[in-house]
């Protein structure tokens, strides 16, 4: 054998090796991105990032809803501050009434 010839055996030995280390990453890439899944994972994603909007979308809105809460309980309790003043004034009132008829 020439020497020629052995740097050739060489080069196609280190070509194969190469190309089995190639395919190897390209399995193990394809086991993650593909799995068992019968989807596309761009899709998968597409779906998810879909739903994820919704979300985000619905929270702002469930946001504005806890406002508008906010606001109608502190309307309440102005109301019923208001309620209970009167009800003080009104029995004050009603107490000097009836100790006015008290000898």
């Amino acid at each position: 054998m020439t020497a020629g010839g052995t740097v050739a055996v060489a080069v196609v030995g280190v070509f194969a090796e190469l190309l089995r280390r190639q395919n190897a990453t390209l399995s193990e890439v394809r086991d993650q991105v593909s799995n068992t899944h019968d989807t596309n994972l761009r899709d998968d994603l597409d779906a998810v990032m879909f739903r994820i909007d919704r979300v985000i979308d619905n929270q702002g809105r469930h946001g504005e809803a806890l406002e508008r809460h906010s606001d109608d309980i502190t309307a309440l309790r102005v109301e019923i501050a208001h309620e209970r003043r009167e009800r003080l004034s009104v029995e004050d009132r009603l107490d000097d009434h009836i100790a006015s008829f008290i000898p």
